[in-house]
C-alpha cells in the first residue's frame, strides 16, 4: 500500500472503529472459528489488521496473534484497543507486500481491504496483491488455512456504464475503479480526502492467482462486512469471501 494509503489511514485511525462496517466484529470472529475450525491457540497472522479490531478479539479468545498494518496511526488505536481488552498482540508496522514472517502460522486472514485491493498509481496493479499472497503463503504452515475478503467485480460491472469506461474512471483491463472518496471528521474539522485506485475480482481470477503461489481456495462466499455467510456470492454486494489452504510443498 503506497504513502497516500497510509497518510489516509493515519489521518482516521481515530474514527475508523465508529465506521458502520465496523460494527459486527464478535460476529465476523464467530464465523471465522467457527469456517476455519481453530484449535485452541492456534496462531494467526492478521495482513493489514488495522485498529485491531479482529486481532484483539481473536487474541481476547486466546489465539496467538500477530497484526500487520502500514498505518502508524492505525497500530496505536490497535496497541490501545489491546491494552483495554487485557490481551497481548504482536503488532508490527509494515506494508503487507513486504512483510517477512519470522515464523510459520497456522491462520492467515486478510480482511475488509485493511491490505488487499488498495492501489495507488505507484504501484504495479497486476504484482502487488500477488506479492501479498505470496507472503501470505510463505508464512503458512502446510495445510494452514486462509480467509480473504476482496472486491466484488461483479458488482463493478453492474454498477458502471460506457460513459466511465472513457473517462477513464473504471479500467476493464485490469478491472479497477478510480475515485475520489472523503470521510467526515468531528464537527469543525476538515474532511479526510482520498483519491486512489480500488482492485476488484473475479472468484475465477483469485482462484488462478492464488494457485500459483502455493494456495488453493477450498469455498467462496458472499463476503460484505456484517453479512458473513455461508451462502453465494450476491452480484451487487461490496465484497466475497475466500476461504483455502495452504498446498503442501
Amino acid at each position: 500500500m503506497s504513502t497516500v494509503w497510509k497518510s489516509f489511514f493515519d489521518q482516521i485511525a481515530d474514527r475508523y472503529d465508529h465506521e458502520v462496517f465496523t460494527l459486527n466484529t464478535v460476529a465476523e470472529i464467530d464465523f471465522i472459528v467457527e469456517e476455519l475450525k481453530l484449535a485452541a491457540g492456534a496462531s494467526i497472522l492478521d495482513i493489514g489488521c488495522g485498529t485491531g479490531r479482529h486481532s484483539v478479539e481473536l487474541a481476547r479468545r486466546g489465539f496467538a496473534v500477530t497484526g500487520v498494518d502500514i498505518s502508524s496511526g492505525m497500530l496505536a488505536v490497535a496497541r490501545e484497543n489491546a491494552v483495554k481488552a487485557g490481551v497481548t498482540v504482536e503488532f508490527i508496522e509494515c506494508a503487507a507486500q513486504d512483510f517477512v514472517a519470522a515464523g510459520k502460522y497456522d491462520v492467515a486472514l486478510s480482511l475488509c481491504e485493511g491490505a488487499l485491493c488498495l492501489i495507488d498509481d505507484d504501484d504495479d496493479i497486476w504484482s502487488r496483491d500477488m506479492a501479498i499472497f505470496a507472503n501470505m503463503a510463505a508464512a503458512l504452515k502446510d495445510n494452514g488455512r486462509f480467509l480473504v475478503t476482496v472486491l466484488n467485480a461483479f458488482r463493478l460491472i453492474r454498477s458502471i456504464t460506457d460513459v466511465d469506461v472513457a473517462a477513464g474512471t473504471v479500467d476493464l483491463f485490469t478491472l479497477s475503479s478510480r475515485f475520489e472518496n472523503e470521510v467526515n471528521c468531528r464537527e469543525g474539522e476538515a474532511p479526510v480526502k482520498i483519491k486512489g485506485i480500488e482492485r476488484y475480482y473475479t472468484p475465477s481470477e483469485l482462484t488462478r492467482m492464488v494457485n500459483r503461489i502455493g494456495l488453493k481456495i477450498d469455498q467462496i462466499y458472499g463476503g460484505t462486512a456484517g453479512d458473513w455467510l455461508r451462502a453465494p456470492i450476491k452480484l451487487d454486494e461490496i465484497e466475497f469471501m475466500a476461504v483455502g489452504h495452504k498446498k503442501p510443498e
